[in-house]
């Protein structure tokens, strides 16, 4: 497949609306082998059993901003559980994986950043959401990792348990509702449910006047 060539600014820049055209590589994920992979290994460990469940927002996203890479917005937060899959820092952040300003993600949600993501602002994350951006080509010989970005826009709201899979795209201000598997494009606004996710509704676009940057982070969250 011919790769398509990624534009700096769509990586870095602090957008409105994250879901504006972003597009890279189809392409396989390198093995982790020697003493590289063995130190991402530590790392990963590191980051989802100690840092993760560290009672300090600032301290979590220290570590999350300076060792990992994460680009976080101000007043965004990510609770207490948190998973993240990554393959090193350098990764991470040639990836442009980026969380909005005001965003709040939920307790023991799950984030791959293998393929890059952008989360929009004030995107609402319930507990125990999954975002995969990395998953494994069956009809290939030995079954090979491959990758591709999720981008989720601003005013987002994603229900409890919910799955998106890789290469998704959900507009601005959609809804997915508790427990949805997301395996096609949802369109701004839209409420989506169910296995797969399907159209059910539409949101008042008038209801998205909102942030969710108001309240201040506990020490023990």
């Amino acid at each position: 497949m011919k790769p398509v060539h990624v534009r700096p600014d769509d990586r870095v820049q602090d957008r409105a609306d994250p879901t504006t055209p972003w597009t890279v590589a189809f392409r396989r994920a390198r093995p982790l082998g020697g003493a590289r992979g063995v130190g991402i290994q530590l790392l990963l460990y590191v980051t989802n059993h100690l840092v993760s469940q560290t009672p300090s927002y600032a301290l979590r996203h220290l570590w999350y901003r300076r060792v990992l890479g994460i680009e976080i917005g101000r007043g965004a937060g990510l609770q207490l559980g948190l998973t993240l899959w990554f393959q090193g820092p350098g990764h991470v952040r040639r990836g442009g994986t980026r969380i909005g300003a005001g965003t709040l993600i939920n307790r023991d949600c799950a984030l791959d950043t293998r393929g890059g993501l952008r989360i929009g602002r004030h995107v609402s994350i319930s507990p125990e959401v999954a975002i995969l951006t990395a998953d494994h080509d069956r009809d290939r010989p030995g079954f090979p990792l491959r990758t591709r970005p999720v981008v989720i826009g601003d005013h987002v709201w994603i229900g409890m348990r919910a799955t998106i899979l890789p290469g998704i795209t959900i507009g601005r201000g959609a809804v997915v509702a508790a427990g949805a598997v997301v395996t096609r494009d949802v369109a701004p606004l839209s409420v989506v449910a169910g296995v797969p996710a399907r159209v059910i509704g539409d949101r008042d676009p008038a209801g998205l006047d909102y942030t969710l940057d108001h309240w201040s982070p506990p020490l023990f969250e």
